[in-house]
This record gives C-alpha cells, sequence and structure tokens, in this order.
C-alpha cells in the first residue's frame, strides 16, 4: 500500500509550478495566494492544478442561515 504522505511528495516533486484553479496562472509551489486574483490556493495535484482549498466559514455561515430560517418558519406558520 503506497502512504499518502510518499504520494504527495512524489507529486510535488514532479512538477515545478501549480496554476490556479481560478485563473490558471501559474504559481510556484510554495505559494498560498494567487499574484493574479488574489485567491487562496492549496497544494499542487497530479495533474499540476492548485487544490481549492476548504471554505469552512461559507458552510458554517450556510448552516447557520438555514437553521435560522428552519425556525423563522417553525415561529411564523407552525408554533400554535
Amino acid at each position: 500500500m503506497v502512504n499518502p504522505e510518499d504520494q504527495r511528495s512524489k507529486s510535488a516533486r514532479v512538477h515545478i509550478t501549480k496554476k490556479c484553479h481560478n485563473c490558471f496562472t501559474y504559481l510556484p509551489l510554495h505559494a498560498k495566494v494567487c499574484t493574479s486574483c488574489h485567491q487562496r490556493v492549496g497544494e499542487v495535484d497530479k495533474l499540476g492544478f492548485a487544490k481549492k482549498p476548504f471554505d469552512w466559514r461559507g458552510y458554517l455561515l450556510a448552516v447557520i442561515s438555514i437553521a435560522a430560517f428552519a425556525v423563522f418558519v417553525w415561529w411564523a406558520f407552525l408554533r400554535e
């Protein structure tokens, strides 16, 4: 079985640059932010593209909004 750490480092050794997932600008491997569109970028994948980082704040805001809407619907229509 291949260790994921070894595979990730092997992939990083194969590529010398990575492409932004948003604007396709070539970036150095150590870049955390795209120099062209200023989006956060992650590690390089096996095709040479930068992975899109997980947006915790966006998902948290969506869950809170859905919960607030559910409480509003209960308050406005379902309570006696």
